[in-house]
Protein backbone atom coordinates (compact mmCIF):
# COMPACT_ATOMS: atom_id res chain seq x y z
CA UNK A 1 0.00 0.00 0.00
CA UNK A 2 2.58 2.54 0.71
CA UNK A 3 4.58 1.58 -2.62
CA UNK A 4 1.12 2.43 -4.37
CA UNK A 5 0.88 5.41 -2.59
CA UNK A 6 4.55 6.75 -3.22
CA UNK A 7 4.36 6.36 -6.93
CA UNK A 8 0.38 8.52 -6.95
CA UNK A 9 2.64 10.84 -4.87
CA UNK A 10 5.43 11.14 -7.07
CA UNK A 11 3.29 11.74 -10.23
CA UNK A 12 1.30 13.95 -8.45
CA UNK A 13 4.25 16.35 -7.57
CA UNK A 14 5.58 15.46 -10.69
CA UNK A 15 3.03 17.72 -12.43
CA UNK A 16 3.21 20.71 -10.02
CA UNK A 17 0.68 21.14 -7.13
CA UNK A 18 0.67 23.33 -4.59
CA UNK A 19 2.03 23.18 -1.13
CA UNK A 20 -0.95 21.68 0.22
CA UNK A 21 -3.14 19.35 -1.05
CA UNK A 22 -6.08 17.23 0.23
CA UNK A 23 -8.71 15.13 -0.91
CA UNK A 24 -11.70 13.74 0.47
CA UNK A 25 -12.74 10.80 -1.77
CA UNK A 26 -14.23 7.43 -1.03
CA UNK A 27 -11.55 6.30 -0.39
CA UNK A 28 -10.37 8.38 2.43
CA UNK A 29 -8.58 11.53 3.38
CA UNK A 30 -5.34 12.23 1.10
CA UNK A 31 -3.15 14.68 2.31
CA UNK A 32 -0.04 16.42 1.26
CA UNK A 33 2.21 18.81 2.32
CA UNK A 34 5.83 20.58 2.02
CA UNK A 35 7.86 22.25 4.20
CA UNK A 36 8.36 25.52 1.94
CA UNK A 37 11.62 25.85 3.89
CA UNK A 38 13.14 22.51 4.56
CA UNK A 39 11.95 20.86 1.32
CA UNK A 40 10.17 18.12 3.67
CA UNK A 41 6.95 16.74 2.68
CA UNK A 42 4.22 14.65 4.75
CA UNK A 43 1.35 12.82 3.58
CA UNK A 44 -1.97 12.10 5.43
CA UNK A 45 -3.61 9.02 4.34
CA UNK A 46 -6.56 7.39 6.03
CA UNK A 47 -7.41 3.62 5.56
CA UNK A 48 -10.21 1.56 6.18
CA UNK A 49 -9.95 2.05 9.76
CA UNK A 50 -6.81 4.90 10.75
CA UNK A 51 -5.48 7.60 9.65
CA UNK A 52 -1.67 7.54 9.66
CA UNK A 53 1.17 10.09 8.57
CA UNK A 54 4.30 9.28 6.76
CA UNK A 55 7.51 12.01 6.15
CA UNK A 56 9.18 11.17 3.35
CA UNK A 57 12.73 10.85 2.52
CA UNK A 58 14.45 14.17 1.40
CA UNK A 59 14.84 12.72 -2.03
CA UNK A 60 10.58 11.92 -1.63
CA UNK A 61 11.85 8.15 -2.78
CA UNK A 62 10.53 6.22 0.13
CA UNK A 63 9.32 6.86 3.50
CA UNK A 64 11.34 8.42 6.44
CA UNK A 65 8.92 7.46 9.54
CA UNK A 66 5.35 7.56 10.34
CA UNK A 67 2.51 8.56 13.32
CA UNK A 68 -0.42 7.21 13.98
CA UNK A 69 -3.09 9.92 13.72
CA UNK A 70 -6.27 8.67 14.90
CA UNK A 71 -8.66 5.96 14.25
CA UNK A 72 -11.63 6.04 11.61
CA UNK A 73 -13.41 3.49 13.40
CA UNK A 74 -13.98 2.95 17.14
CA UNK A 75 -11.78 0.10 18.43
CA UNK A 76 -14.23 -1.31 20.98
CA UNK A 77 -16.65 -2.03 16.94
CA UNK A 78 -13.45 -4.00 15.29
CA UNK A 79 -13.90 -7.53 15.49
CA UNK A 80 -11.23 -8.23 12.46
CA UNK A 81 -8.05 -10.06 13.31
CA UNK A 82 -4.96 -7.93 12.62
CA UNK A 83 -3.98 -10.81 10.90
CA UNK A 84 -6.80 -9.83 7.97
CA UNK A 85 -7.05 -6.78 7.99
CA UNK A 86 -3.52 -5.82 6.63
CA UNK A 87 -4.35 -8.50 3.69
CA UNK A 88 -4.91 -5.67 1.72
CA UNK A 89 -1.71 -4.07 2.42
CA UNK A 90 -3.74 -1.87 5.77
CA UNK A 91 -1.86 -1.35 8.90
CA UNK A 92 -3.58 -3.10 11.10
CA UNK A 93 -6.08 -1.63 13.50
CA UNK A 94 -5.59 0.29 17.12
CA UNK A 95 -6.69 -2.28 19.23
CA UNK A 96 -8.64 -1.71 22.67
CA UNK A 97 -5.46 -2.08 24.44
CA UNK A 98 -3.37 0.73 22.86
CA UNK A 99 -6.75 3.20 22.58
CA UNK A 100 -7.75 6.33 24.72
CA UNK A 101 -10.77 8.08 24.65
CA UNK A 102 -8.93 10.38 21.91
CA UNK A 103 -8.49 7.62 19.59
CA UNK A 104 -11.79 7.74 17.58
CA UNK A 105 -12.97 10.49 15.76
CA UNK A 106 -15.77 10.29 13.98
CA UNK A 107 -16.13 11.64 10.62
CA UNK A 108 -13.00 12.95 9.87
CA UNK A 109 -12.87 15.37 7.29
CA UNK A 110 -9.60 16.73 5.30
CA UNK A 111 -10.74 20.31 6.39
CA UNK A 112 -10.53 18.97 10.08
CA UNK A 113 -6.91 18.19 9.76
CA UNK A 114 -4.43 21.40 10.08
CA UNK A 115 -0.75 21.08 9.55
CA UNK A 116 1.99 23.47 11.45
CA UNK A 117 5.28 22.53 10.23
CA UNK A 118 8.20 23.90 12.57
CA UNK A 119 11.52 24.42 13.12
CA UNK A 120 12.47 20.45 14.05
CA UNK A 121 9.17 19.31 14.20
CA UNK A 122 5.78 18.91 12.73
CA UNK A 123 2.86 19.29 14.92
CA UNK A 124 -1.01 18.42 13.47
CA UNK A 125 -3.76 19.40 14.71
CA UNK A 126 -7.80 17.90 14.42
CA UNK A 127 -10.46 19.64 14.90
CA UNK A 128 -8.16 23.00 16.47
CA UNK A 129 -6.80 20.30 18.72
CA UNK A 130 -3.35 18.87 19.08
CA UNK A 131 -2.88 15.33 17.77
CA UNK A 132 0.44 14.26 16.79
CA UNK A 133 3.70 15.49 17.05
CA UNK A 134 6.65 14.37 14.86
CA UNK A 135 10.50 15.15 15.85
CA UNK A 136 12.20 15.32 12.49
CA UNK A 137 15.40 14.90 14.22
CA UNK A 138 14.55 11.86 16.37
CA UNK A 139 12.20 10.61 13.68
CA UNK A 140 9.88 9.55 16.43
CA UNK A 141 5.91 10.35 16.57
CA UNK A 142 3.78 11.24 19.45
CA UNK A 143 0.25 10.57 19.37
CA UNK A 144 -2.55 11.95 21.41
CA UNK A 145 -4.63 9.07 20.10
CA UNK A 146 -2.24 6.05 21.89
CA UNK A 147 -3.17 5.15 25.58
CA UNK A 148 0.66 4.08 25.83
CA UNK A 149 4.13 3.54 23.73
CA UNK A 150 3.68 0.83 21.32
CA UNK A 151 4.44 -0.25 17.82
CA UNK A 152 2.13 2.92 16.63
CA UNK A 153 4.41 5.14 18.13
CA UNK A 154 4.58 7.25 21.47
CA UNK A 155 2.11 9.27 23.43
CA UNK A 156 1.66 12.97 23.23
Amino acid sequence: MKLILLSIFTSVFAIGTPKTRSEGTVDGIFITSTDPISGRTLMIEEDEYSVWVYVLNSDKQGIDFDGFLCSVVDPESIKISPKEATKNGNAPPLTTTFANKYSYIKNLKSKDIKIYWKQNRIEIKLKKEMYLIMDLESKTSYSKALSKDCYYGNTL
